[in-house]
Formats: structure tokens, sequence, C-alpha cells
């Protein structure tokens, strides 16, 4: 696989790969734009000519910032167990633009930092 080679050369050259790098760089199959994540989400081949698992890299990558729209956060809140309806994905939305602002990117403590605080107030 191209991904293990890569990093082999880049031990032994002692050079890092580039996360922007095409096929092997950590972002290659990283999406974080609104409407491409909900294109991805739709119908991935549009997006990924190449299947991340045919090169070595394991699986594609949602990657929530402040540029994400509804669809990837949605995605993301069920694959962590969450059910959210539309009104309640409209309120957390808000207020995960608010905290992807302030942190850039979020991972799955924040989320869940994040859903804690909504069911908190909505209680």
């Amino acid at each position: 696989h191209f991904r293990q080679i890569s990093d082999m050369v880049s031990s032994m050259m002692r050079m890092p790969v580039q996360p922007n790098k095409a096929i092997v760089g950590q972002n290659a199959f990283a999406h974080s734009s609104g409407i491409h994540q909900d294109g991805f989400l739709k119908h991935r081949e549009n997006y990924e000519i190449i299947k991340p698992e045919d090169v070595g890299v394991g699986s594609a990558d949602i990657v929530l910032t402040a540029r994400s729209g509804r669809h990837a956060l949605k995605h993301h809140l069920e694959r962590l167990g969450y059910q959210i309806d539309k009104a309640n994905l409209d309120e957390v939305y808000h207020r995960f633009l608010s905290l992807a602002d302030e942190k850039g990117r979020l991972d799955d403590e924040d989320v869940n930092f994040l859903m804690s605080n909504v069911e908190k107030d909505q209680a």
C-alpha cells in the first residue's frame, strides 16, 4: 500500500509527510467543508476517485470545523449514538459553530461536551 511505503520512506529519510500530500497525507481523505461533506455523505464516489482502503489509509474522515454543515454534524452525532430531530439540530448547530469558531477542529470529546451542555440546558 502507498501509505505504508510513504511512512517507511518518511521514517528512513527523517522527513515528515506533508499533511495535504495527495493520497498519503493525513488530510488526503479528510472532508471539512459543509457542501463537500454533504455530497460525500450522500455519494462518496463523487468525491473520492480512489478508495482510501485501497492505498492503505483506512477510511475517509469527516472533520468537524466551523465550515462543516448540519448534515456532517448530524452524521457525527449519530455515529456517537445521539438521536436528534431538526429543531434540536438547529440549536445544537448554533452552539457547535460558536465552539468550532473558538477551537478550530472539534473531536468526539468536544461534541460530547457540547451535547451534555445542550441536554443540561433543556432539562
